[in-house]
């Protein structure tokens, strides 16, 4: 196929001009369909909420407003953390993994309190006598209703 109007260089030139700018056009066209719609996704996704179930397997809770899983998942929280920082194996290393895992969910005083009980010894009883302690949560009662 060959350009019968490319024989005059003043018609090519503009012609070619012409194709390039209707491709910009048509490269911010299909820019802008691709951000509005991953912009939309982020928004759907940010509806869907996972939440543990007993600490086994995640469960897609949809929910228009995110407030209505927080009772649930504070619990959740909760729960984890005390399992986190009470279950405590004769083992130095699985004991500071632990501790670290249930610090990420917690605040200040609960590093204080681990402080406390490994200066008093109580992880080096717990190593030298081979001890095992478990911690099993049988019920979490979350006060929404005050700030903590």
């Amino acid at each position: 196929m060959e350009f019968r109007s490319l024989t005059n260089i003043e018609t090519s030139f503009k012609q070619i001009r012409l194709y390039a700018a209707a491709f910009v056009v048509l490269c911010i066209v299909i820019t802008g369909i691709v951000v509005y719609s991953s912009y939309a996704f982020a928004n759907r996704q940010r509806e869907k909420i996972y939440v543990l179930d007993n600490g086994k397997s995640l469960i897609l809770a949809l929910s228009q407003d995110a407030a209505a899983n927080r009772p649930v998942e504070a619990r959740e929280h909760v729960r984890r953390f005390h399992e986190l920082f009470f279950t405590v194996a004769p083992d130095k290393d699985a004991i500071e993994k632990n501790m670290e895992r249930a610090f990420l969910l917690c605040d200040k005083t609960a590093y204080d309190y681990y402080r406390d009980l490994a200066e008093k010894g109580y992880f080096n009883r717990i190593i030298s006598g081979n001890i095992n302690q478990r911690v099993e949560v049988d019920s979490i009662r979350c006060d929404f209703d005050r700030y903590p």
